[in-house]
């Protein structure tokens, strides 16, 4: 039961022009929109939907669009970023167990090292950074650079450290590291 009064202001209300106008212009704009996501491979957030629309003629704001995609439920894909993966863990190499256990302290100077290898940007591509670190001193041991995340790169680094450091034979020395195929292949090993 609607009271002669509200009905009447619905009436009003939904028959202004302006309101009918506004309603027409937005779901020709959803219809642009529908066309133009598909061949931007849907990666067009309101920013850049806007960008589009205005350069097809259309006058809107921002925010409108955003209201519009919003109702019309037309979203952008959130690209992922790329990262370079340095670890993989998909070998059917052996692999060693992990002695710590996240304990990654030490009370004696090479009694624990870590391994691990990160990457740096140049202009040229990539460089890869292999490091063996002292827990107790925490300073690097061992380091080896190179293009390549070849098996030689870690192999180099903890080389190095032994022959920094040379740990006295039989000592209770434990090296820890991930489980990638580098650290797992058989001449590091």
């Amino acid at each position: 039961m609607v009271s002669t009064s509200g009905y009447y202001k619905w009436r009003q209300r939904s028959a202004h022009p302006e309101k009918l106008k506004r309603k027409t212009e937005n779901q020709a704009m959803l219809r642009e929109m529908r066309l133009i996501h598909p061949e931007v491979r849907q990666t067009y957030g309101s920013p850049r939907m806007h960008a589009e629309l205005v350069a097809r003629g259309y006058i809107c704001s921002v925010n409108r669009v955003a209201r519009v995609m919003k109702a019309g439920g037309i979203r952008a894909k959130s690209r992922r970023r790329w990262q370079v993966q340095t670890t993989d863990s998909r070998h059917r190499l052996p692999v060693a167990p992990n002695l710590l256990r996240q304990n990654f302290t030490a009370t004696k100077t090479d009694t624990k090292w870590v391994a691990d290898i990160t990457y740096i940007p140049t202009l040229k591509g990539w460089l890869f950074l292999a490091a063996v670190l002292d827990l107790y001193s925490r300073k690097i041991v061992g380091w080896s650079m190179d293009t390549s995340l070849a098996t030689n790169l870690v192999t180099s680094a903890l080389k190095m450290a032994l022959q920094a450091r040379r740990p006295a034979h039989g000592s209770s020395l434990v090296h820890h590291s991930d489980r990638g195929s580098q650290y797992a292949s058989h001449d590091y090993r």
